[in-house]
């Protein structure tokens, strides 16, 4: 568990334009008054009842309360996508804090996880393609100034065979390291896992981590991914266009994916789009952050509405 001072540090990408934040405000009101209501029913229930007893220290209080944050902002979410299943974020994610009593607060912070580039860029059982999620993969290393080749030691990393991509690396590679290991031989767990993986330097990840998930196969949601994933799409997606998108659903958020071809300048391209966008997501990451009586603590989850947990780091 990380030191309570680092949470403080925790950072959140920037805003999108101000064309977005009228719809994205709905959105944000909408949640809030979902998770107030959750948390009423949920977290002040559980913990008041846990400080009077006096069970918890604050610290422990601190982490328990985080913790069902990241259950409430799950309920929120499924309740959201009920009420409202396409809906635009702001690149700093769905907000949410509260007093709970007795000292306490919690925030609670979502991202949608299908507005980034998929790094399942092959299927591992077979080392064959995922065309449309490699195909993002390479323009987006492009548009970040990386090495293209980067996707062969992915594509090592996640598949089961021996055959060495022309830059890639395999068993042989790895177990001649210092420290030796062996490649996954299968999807990552994380987006940290890839600095394990040949070429994937702190600095190359530092670059591409933000933009990009291995909770997806490959669809990107027209209406909360940002500029750079929006132009990983197609080479026929330049800054201006993708900024059209964007100031578009900041009017009128996608309902489908096929209204993409409303946007001037995808009336040719939105056709070749259809297999490579959606308008709706299911699976989020989320940041819950407790602080009770100076003392924080916090857990970064990346859930799936309807479903279960993908991922879950105690901070």
């Amino acid at each position: 568990m990380r030191n309570p001072t680092e949470i403080k540090n925790l950072k959140y990408p920037k805003r999108f334009k101000k064309t977005e934040r009228g719809i994205a405000l709905v959105t944000t009101l909408l949640i809030t008054a979902i998770l107030t209501a959750l948390t009423v029913e949920f977290i002040y229930r559980v913990y008041i009842g846990a400080a009077r007893a006096e069970i918890f220290k604050d610290t422990q209080r601190a982490g328990v309360l985080a913790q069902d944050g990241v259950m409430i902002a799950k309920s929120g979410l499924e309740e959201l996508i009920k009420v409202k299943p396409a809906f635009t974020m702001e690149e700093n994610g769905l907000a949410f804090s509260r007093s709970v009593g007795d000292g306490a607060i919690i925030e609670i912070r979502a991202f949608d996880e299908l507005s980034k580039a998929s790094i399942m860029v092959v299927f591992p059982a077979t080392g064959l393609s995922n065309k449309n999620a490699g195909e993002t993969y390479s323009r987006l290393l492009r548009l970040l100034g990386l090495d293209e080749r980067l996707k062969d030691t992915l594509a090592d990393w996640i598949d089961k065979d021996s055959e060495i991509s022309p830059f890639g690396a395999e068993a042989a590679d790895y177990s001649s390291l210092a420290k030796p290991y062996t490649p996954k031989n299968n999807m990552l767990e994380s987006t940290e896992e890839m600095l394990m993986i040949k070429g994937y330097t702190p600095e190359v990840f530092k670059k591409l981590a933000p933009f990009v998930t291995p909770y997806t196969e490959g669809l990107v949601n027209v209406n909360t991914a940002g500029k750079t994933v929006l132009m990983s799409l197609s080479d026929d997606i330049p800054e201006g266009l993708a900024e059209r998108v964007i100031e578009y659903r900041g009017k009128t958020p996608f309902k489908e994916r096929s209204e993409i071809l409303k946007v001037p300048g995808f009336e040719t391209i939105g056709f070749s789009l259809q297999d490579k966008i959606t308008a709706r997501t299911n699976t989020f990451r989320v940041f819950a952050k407790a602080r009770v009586n100076g003392v924080e603590r916090g857990v970064e989850a990346v859930i799936q509405a309807g479903g279960g947990i993908l991922y879950w780091r105690e901070m």
